[in-house]
């Protein structure tokens, strides 16, 4: 049986459940990116602020690609991006907000006041809508450990 993003079978079951476009080759970016930041981000940030603040990113990118595509109307076009909607992007900064605060709750962290997430959720979500293609998920994790270490200075 020939399966995979390397011998390229786009009637693979598996490719087709985690690719959007049904291609192989979208397997070797999105899932296998996002994998390996939770991976380290696990390892390396477990129970910190800034794990939480990529992990809640992660939860807005998801809500964004799924409002994007069910009710998304108000359609935009970003070079890099690719086309994105208002109602994703608004998805994305809610998403983030309730990422951050389910996962502060579940380690016990104090949640963050709602100007700090509603201002992490639009990071998120200008990332998100700005970030080349294939490289979002790392380009969020990116920015949103820099808004870590750097927004809490700012806010105060």
């Amino acid at each position: 049986r020939r399966q995979g993003a390397i011998l390229k079978d786009p009637e693979d079951q598996d490719v087709r459940s985690m690719s959007r476009s049904s291609s192989p080759s979208e397997l070797l970016y999105g899932p296998l990116q996002l994998t390996i930041i939770m991976s380290y981000t696990g390892l390396t940030k477990f129970m910190t602020k800034s794990g939480i603040i990529i992990m809640g990113a992660f939860v807005g990118d998801w809500l964004a690609a799924l409002i994007g595509v069910h009710y998304g109307k108000h359609k935009f076009t970003v070079p890099l991006g690719g086309q994105k909607s208002i109602e994703g992007s608004f998805g994305c900064v809610l998403g983030t907000m309730a990422g951050i605060s389910f996962y502060s709750y579940m380690v016990g962290m104090e949640i963050e006041e709602w100007k700090t997430l509603f201002t992490y959720g639009v990071i998120s979500a200008v990332v998100e809508g700005t970030a080349w293609r294939e490289w979002d998920n790392a380009f969020l994790a990116a920015a949103m450990e820099f808004s870590a270490k750097r927004l809490p200075g700012l806010m105060s």
